[in-house]
């Protein structure tokens, strides 16, 4: 007979094995589980990974199936233009089609070398003997059958003029000396048609100073060095600060004012280019600065009782002028894009459709007859579209258009006022012409007397006036 003690024994050691077995067991499945959940971790930290790099390649390659920027549908200068964005630009345009021929139109003022009344000289040909008989005409009266004149540049030498002062004794014992004219002002020095040709030519036309020196030597047989060229340079800019400082103080006191900026290079560092000007004045300076700070330097009081033409650069909204009128040449090259980027959507299309009709009326309309009640309810209307389910750009451009929606239309209340700021930037383009040319500026003050000479030149030019004249009236000056 079995003892049930010997019984709860056994069942005690057959429980404790299988305890022992389960705890081996749970030991085993928890380093199971300690190790899934490291892989978990290192599976997280893979897809953290690479939800990052997804994220870079997607915007890298956002920027490949975006439409290129370019001239034509940005600020982008056509000089830093693509390949492929140049042919683009070369049949791409804001205007419309006519379906006029290329070329000059029906009615246009063409330009044609005409004759002068008064020759410099006159030389006559006639035949003495016939051609036919060979009989003397020698005493027979000729008759005028034609005339035709050669326009042509004499040979260039240099004038030089000698200055001799003499002295007269009086019979009191003083020596009355003579005195040598404003020009002579050292024994030997150049004048003032030099000194005028070599502002003109490294201003207005952009010649570096040794390619300059090259055209007078060979031109007009004058050896010049280059560090003459500079030192004329310097008594230009001295004696035009006159002179630029009134083309200032008109600007300032202008109704309609345009200005722009263009970078420009001095001394291997990015510099600005500034220009404010009017149809009849050009103002233009050089600062290291692209903010508020340099045009404070020029305009401290602003421009008061201006309407201001810009692009939408913050720092032109800073400044306190009486009216602003954006750019709508920029805007449409916005437009342009915004449609190229996304040709599903009708906002900007819209948008540009009304620019130009706006742009067309005010130029074809009777003043009194633009219909400007209509056009700014459409212009509303757009501005108040919805646009956060298209591209990122359109809310940024709607935005920025809300901001300034009292200046879009700027135009239709200010007969003056032009809608582009086209002026400003021709009348800044030279700057970036002169650093195409000459690669930067040395130095500072280079800059500074190349954008003040080239203010009283521009200035010049837009009244009708010789630039190289108007030069020459300040070299007289010196």
């Amino acid at each position: 007979m079995v003892s049930p003690v010997n019984d709860v024994i056994d069942i005690l050691k057959t429980f404790g094995k299988e305890t022992e077995s389960l705890k081996q067991t749970i030991s085993a499945q928890r380093g199971e589980i300690s190790g899934l959940y490291r892989l978990l971790e290192k599976k997280d930290h893979d897809i953290l990974l690479l939800k990052r790099e997804n994220k870079e390649l997607l915007a890298r390659l956002s920027h490949y199936e975006k439409p290129a920027k370019a001239s034509h549908n940005s600020s982008i200068a056509p000089s830093k233009e693509s390949i492929a964005s140049r042919a683009i630009r070369r049949t791409t345009s804001l205007r419309e089609k006519t379906g006029r021929a290329n070329g000059g139109q029906p009615g246009h003022e063409g330009v044609t070398l005409q004759p002068v009344s008064t020759p410099t000289e006159t030389n006559h040909h006639f035949s003495d003997f016939c051609s036919c008989c060979g009989d003397d005409l020698s005493r027979v009266s000729p008759q005028l059958l034609g005339v035709r004149q050669v326009v042509d540049l004499p040979e260039i030498k240099p004038v030089v003029r000698e200055h001799r002062i003499y002295g007269k004794q009086c019979k009191c014992g003083c020596l009355n000396k003579g005195e040598f004219p404003e020009e002579a002002r050292s024994p030997v020095c150049y004048g003032s048609n030099i000194r005028a040709l070599t502002t003109y030519l490294n201003v207005v036309q952009c010649i570096p100073y040794e390619r300059l020196c090259e055209i007078f030597e060979d031109c007009f047989q004058v050896t010049l060095s280059q560090g003459t060229v500079g030192n004329v340079l310097k008594s230009m800019d001295k004696s035009s600060d006159k002179m630029y400082e009134e083309i200032r103080l008109r600007i300032e006191q202008s109704s309609i004012v345009g200005a722009d900026e263009t970078g420009m290079e001095v001394n291997g560092a990015l510099n600005w280019g500034w220009v404010f000007q009017t149809d009849k004045l050009t103002y233009v300076f050089h600062d290291a600065s692209r903010g508020g700070a340099a045009i404070e330097k020029h305009f401290s009081a602003g421009l008061p009782v201006s309407t201001l033409v810009t692009d939408r650069w913050s720092p032109y909204f800073s400044l306190p002028v009486k009216d602003h009128q954006i750019c709508l040449a920029h805007l449409l090259r916005e437009l342009t894009y915004l449609s190229e980027l996304d040709n599903t959507q009708k906002w900007s299309s819209d948008m540009k459709t009304l620019f130009q009709e706006t742009i067309h009326k005010r130029k074809t309309m009777n003043w009194e007859d633009i219909p400007r009640a209509n056009l700014f309810e459409r212009l509303d209307d757009l501005l108040q579209t919805p646009v956060d389910k298209l591209h990122q750009d359109f809310g940024c451009l709607q935005r920025s258009l809300l901001k300034h929606r009292n200046h879009i239309f700027r135009f239709l209340s200010d007969q003056r006022a032009p809608y582009d700021n086209n002026a400003s930037e021709r009348s800044i383009r030279i700057v970036k012409v002169k650093q195409k040319v000459s690669g930067s500026f040395r130095t500072p003050q280079g800059a500074d007397r190349f954008t003040q000479l080239l203010s009283i030149a521009d200035t010049a030019r837009k009244n009708g006036k010789s630039r190289f004249k108007a030069l020459g009236l300040i070299a007289q000056r010196e």
